[in-house]
This record gives structure tokens, sequence and C-alpha cells, in this order.
């Protein structure tokens, strides 16, 4: 089991839920934090500690990917930055692909889901389940001394009230 390792300081390793509305710009902010940390570039005013960063960009495609890089830092490439556009999902060994990614590039420092429903089975969304699938990662991620962060989006359907579902009782 690594040492806990800071990707910014005093950002310990672990695995965080990074949660908000559809298009407000999630990705883009952990594309930010991605090309940083693979970097050793400070964000903002927080040091940043240099390693490689694996983003799960499981919505996207390859040349959107590389269009995004271009138009936010004028590179389409980094030596530690590294895309994947697929990937298992929890319940199928997804821990077990990042296990291989991290024995390939022992200095990870973080590993990006974008999203955390890509990599969960469809209509599996119990407290149960969430439990159980990220209790994997956070396995992973402290075994490591890895931060794993998880994009969510906040439901993008309305609520339904309870009031209105009586309704049609």
């Amino acid at each position: 089991r690594r040492q806990r390792q800071m990707c910014i300081r005093d950002r310990y390793s672990g695995t965080y839920l990074f949660v908000g509305a559809p298009k407000v710009g999630k990705s883009f902010f952990m594309g930010q934090l991605a090309y940083h940390v693979a970097m050793g570039l400070p964000m903002w005013e927080y040091e940043v500690h240099q390693g490689t960063v694996l983003y799960l960009a499981l919505e996207d495609d390859y040349a959107r990917l590389q269009r995004r890089l271009s138009r936010m830092f004028g590179v389409e490439e980094t030596n530690n930055l590294y895309f994947a556009t697929q990937a298992k999902s929890v319940s199928e060994g997804l821990d077990q692909q990042l296990e291989g990614f991290i024995r390939e590039h022992p200095d990870v420092r973080l590993i990006i889901i974008d999203t955390l429903q890509m990599v969960r089975p469809v209509h599996d969304a119990t407290y149960a389940n969430d439990y159980r699938d990220l209790s994997v990662l956070k396995r992973l991620a402290d075994k490591h001394g890895i931060a794993i962060l998880l994009i969510h989006h906040l439901r993008k359907e309305k609520a339904v009230s309870y009031t209105h579902l009586r309704a049609h009782e």
C-alpha cells in the first residue's frame, strides 16, 4: 500500500465526487485540473504535485478531446496525461483495468472518471449499489495512494412530487 500522495497542496488521495448540473463546465474544470497535475503547474495559487493522470472521458471522442486541449492550453497532447473514451463498468472489471494502467504508470496521481453513470449498470442507482461501486474505487485509491475524481450530473429531469404521484393513484 502506497503512502497517501497529494495532487494539490493539502488535498490528499481518496475518492471524490464532483457533482453539478449538466453543461456547467464540470468536464472543462476536470480537464484543467488534469493538465495542471500532468504538467506540475500551479493551479490558481495552489502548488500542484506532478504525476501521471488518466482521464476517462466516457462521453467524448478523441477529436473533441484534442480540440479542447488545443483551445484551453495550445497543445493537443502531453506526456503524462492519458485519455480513454471507453472503459468497463465497475461491476465488469473497471478496477482491474485501472490496476493495469497503474502498473504501467507507477507515478499516477489522479484518475478522473467522466461520468460516474457511464461506469455503472443502467438503472442501478440505489444507495446500496452506489455504496458498493464507490467502495471498489475507494479501495483502489487507498491501495495506491492516488486520487480518483468521479464526475456526476445532478438529475437532468425534473423531480416528480409525491403529491403529483398521489393524484394519479
